[in-house]
């Protein structure tokens, strides 16, 4: 249990050889807002998908909404990520549109 939001405790990942989160620790509480920025390769987005339980870590705690999720199923964490989203770049707004319109286009087929 966590009295924050959000809570890493000393998280480390690897992809084969490739040590991405090396005893990460961090938390937001209720109510902040975090912004997770860097380099292309950082683990900006492991981190993000921990956060979901989209990836365990090797190693480490993670904690959301005050439990820790480390070990929960597949079935635990549906709920989980009905609190928590993330938007990745590729999903950006348009420039030339207001939010609402922007945010609930959807992709359409131009003729050819």
């Amino acid at each position: 249990m966590s009295d924050h939001y959000i809570e890493f405790r000393n998280v480390c990942k690897s992809f084969d050889d490739n040590l991405v989160l090396d005893d990460v620790s961090f938390h937001v509480d209720r109510g902040e807002t975090c912004v997770i920025m860097g380099r292309s390769g950082v683990g900006k987005s492991v981190t993000l998908k921990h956060i979901l339980g989209f990836l365990a870590p090797d190693s480490g705690r993670v904690l959301v909404a005050g439990e820790d999720i480390t070990d929960w199923t597949e079935e635990q964490l549906t709920e989980i990520r009905r609190h928590v989203t993330m938007v990745f770049q590729s999903g950006a707004l348009f420039d030339s549109l207001r939010i609402f319109p922007s945010s609930t286009s959807t992709p359409t087929e131009s003729p050819r």
